[in-house]
């Protein structure tokens, strides 16, 4: 008995081009109702991507403003306390800043400095200020929200800062800027024509518009206060004061509170979806009385498709990269292009999974892998594989004095300086604050203790991160493969263990095991002499 033939795409097509023309109105019916739903909700989506990115956007532009303050918090001329100084250096500062002025205030609430007076003017007392009070009870970075400035009398926003004199807070350091810095960011989007942008702070007030300056400084709607209280993006419907229906759409930042809201007119709204789906009614008419002639060829093309993604698909599998050439079909192409994205997503993770996040360089993870798979192919050749530990020295005051900021960035440069010192076929790796490892293959401890002296010397010179010039040097430890039970965490182990004696020695040495005697360069020592235990 045969059995019954597979139906093809191209038969399933006819059948339903034949099945879609009697029940034409019905699905021409649905298929608008559902367009309309699903344009709307991308358009939403879009829209709140739009206001995503424009928050970002402020925080960036606040976190630069902290930036600069905390730099100029450790002015020499506020530990002199030489304020004329101070002024002339806030002024300069003001010049490459998004800021409009810079105050500086005592703990009992009087300005000291404000870049908007000559410097010995008269300065209003502030009291107790929200800004000063945060500060002065958490001694950490403020932003405020919308205020009338005491020397402009117009609103203004700033980001406030401690200064710190022998681990006691002694003045606050502010920048104030205007909401009309704000409003650039939201007409940099050049919104359609009808829809407004607008930046509320963190309690819910105004605090830039793209069109009228007189909602500056009020509260927002309660329609989307409330809806505010519930999710940190998504959009309302709400009334203007004009009594005109709008969709607001927000987002709002986890970091600084402050919240972007786009609105869109209902009309506006309506009247794209209503053109776009005249052109489907249009399309779907031509389509439905076109179909049948088309169906077999069509249906050709599809199958065609679907062969061509059989083999990307596989290598997607196996965890190639795939490239997938243009079908001329759009489901195909959308497919295809899926197929490629996840290619490189899975690139990207593997990537990221492997590698430290803030200097590029292999993580523990990967160190692992490849120092095991490297051990077994030492042991079968008979060659040796060394180690070297190395942690820095004045690290953690670089954190301490400068921030964390100052303390990453030279973590980047110290990544830079070991991968220009080592060899290609070698690997660096970090494996968490200022630890770093360097993995030597077929190399034994001459060639290991080469390289540690150049690096010692290459870690230890002087480095300029901006304008903060610092001076650390290394330790290292080294650990050379031997025997069959060699493993990555033992060889870790040994090399931390040198390290340490390294450190004991005086810094800036490095230590060799297992050995007898080594060379070990004291920090400040010009003269060296090498360590092996």
């Amino acid at each position: 008995m045969t059995a019954a033939p597979t139906p093809t795409i191209r038969s399933r097509l006819a059948l339903l081009v034949m099945a879609c023309i009697l029940p034409a109105s019905l699905m021409t019916a649905a298929l608008i109702h559902y367009n309309y739903q699903r344009e709307n909700a991308q358009l939403v989506r879009e829209v709140i991507a739009t206001a995503r990115a424009l928050t970002s956007a402020i925080d960036r532009e606040l976190a630069a403003t902290e930036s600069a303050l905390n730099v100029l918090a450790t002015s020499p001329y506020l530990a002199s306390n030489d304020l004329a100084a101070f002024h002339r250096q806030a002024v300069k500062v003001l010049q490459t800043q998004s800021a409009n002025n810079v105050v500086l205030t005592d703990t009992t609430g009087r300005q000291r400095i404000n870049t908007f007076r000559p410097f010995g003017e008269p300065l209003p007392f502030e009291g107790a200020m929200p800004q000063l009070r945060h500060v002065l009870d958490t001694g950490r970075t403020y932003v405020s929200g919308l205020f009338v400035g005491p020397v402009v009398h117009r609103p203004a926003l700033s980001i406030s800062v401690p200064v710190h004199r022998d681990e006691r807070i002694v003045y606050v350091l502010s920048m104030g800027f205007f909401p009309d810095r704000l409003a650039g960011i939201l007409n940099e989007q050049r919104l359609p024509r009808g829809w407004t942008g607008e930046i509320l702070d963190g309690e819910g007030i105004v605090a830039a518009h793209t069109e009228m300056e007189q909602f500056i400084g009020r509260k927002g709607s309660q329609a989307l206060t409330e809806r505010l209280a519930e999710a940190a993006e998504g959009s309302v419907e709400i009334l203007t004061d004009a009594g005109l229906p709008v969709i607001s759409v927000f987002s709002r930042s986890a970091v600084s509170r402050w919240t972007t809201v786009i609105s869109i007119p209902r009309e506006a709204l309506t009247s794209e979806l209503q053109q776009s789906l005249g052109w489907l009614v249009l399309g779907t008419a031509v389509l439905l009385g076109s179909s049948l002639l088309l169906a077999w060829r069509l249906g050709g093309r599809i199958a065609g498709a679907f062969y061509g993604l059989t083999g990307p698909a596989v290598a997607l599998g196996a965890g190639e990269t795939i490239v997938v050439p243009s079908f001329r079909l759009r489901e195909a192409d959308e497919v295809g292009g899926a197929l490629i994205k996840a290619s490189a997503m899975l690139q990207q993770t593997r990537h990221k999974a492997l590698h430290d996040e803030l200097t590029g360089l292999a993580n523990r993870a990967l160190l692992d892998e490849i120092v095991n798979d490297q051990l077994a192919l030492s042991q079968r050749c008979n060659s040796q594989l060394a180690l070297l530990y190395i942690d820095l020295d004045g690290f953690k005051a670089v954190n301490d004095c400068h921030g964390h900021g100052i303390g990453d960035e030279l973590l980047r440069v110290v990544s830079r300086r070991i991968n220009g010192a080592i060899r290609c076929s070698d690997v660096a790796a970090r494996l968490g604050g200022d630890e770093f490892v360097v993995v030597m293959f077929t190399a034994g401890a001459d060639g290991a203790a080469a390289l540690a002296r150049k690096l010692v010397e290459t870690l230890s010179e002087p480095y300029q991160i901006g304008e903060v010039p610092i001076g650390i040097s290394a330790s290292i430890g080294i650990a050379i493969s031997s025997g069959m039970e060699t493993t990555c965490e033992r060889l870790l182990e040994q090399a931390d263990a040198a390290m340490y004696r390294s450190k004991a020695k005086g810094k800036r040495c490095y230590t060799i095991v297992p050995g007898e005697t080594g060379l070990c360069t004291p920090a400040g020592n010009a003269e060296g002499c090498v360590s092996r235990s």
